[in-house]
């Protein structure tokens, strides 16, 4: 039976957007991934620099405060995708870590209820739900390492 990591917490915490780990992308270096994606929902330059040492926490809403680009549905999979790969590209004890994983199914089990980047578990329908992206992510970006 293949293992699964549904939680990204202790000593899976590196895998969390919230984890401190530096991130250099499109120029800009962040403190956190969570941080670089949220700067990427505006295309104000000006606007993403605010971002960079802000907490994870923080980031997000300042995220909700900023000029959203009007492309940001179409584009922020691939941004996450993009930010993703460049933290485990850029930090090579986190990238050791991510391998070591090995073949476990990474799920963001989120218990806020991102159906989006995560998978919860629905009261109303008895079932877990969600899209799961950030894990979908974390192991294709975990492939390609391998590769």
């Amino acid at each position: 039976m293949k293992k699964i990591i549904d939680i990204f917490d202790g000593d899976y915490d590196f895998l969390s957007n919230f984890y401190m780990a530096p991130v250099l992308y499109e120029g800009i270096t962040y403190t956190n991934s969570e941080a670089a994606f949220h700067a990427q929902k505006t295309q104000i330059v000006e606007e993403r620099y605010k971002f960079q040492n802000l907490s994870p926490r923080d980031s997000k809403k300042l995220g909700r405060k900023l000029t959203l680009r009007p492309d940001w549905e179409e584009v922020k999979t691939q941004k996450m995708y993009e930010i993703v790969k460049a933290k485990f590209e850029q930090n090579y004890n986190l990238r050791e870590k991510l391998l070591a994983t090995g073949d476990a199914k990474l799920i963001e089990g989120t218990y806020w209820h991102d159906n989006c980047w995560g998978d919860c578990y629905c009261e109303k329908c008895k079932d877990i739900v969600g899209e799961n992206r950030l894990g979908k992510i974390l192991m294709a970006v975990r492939e390609e390492l391998r590769n």
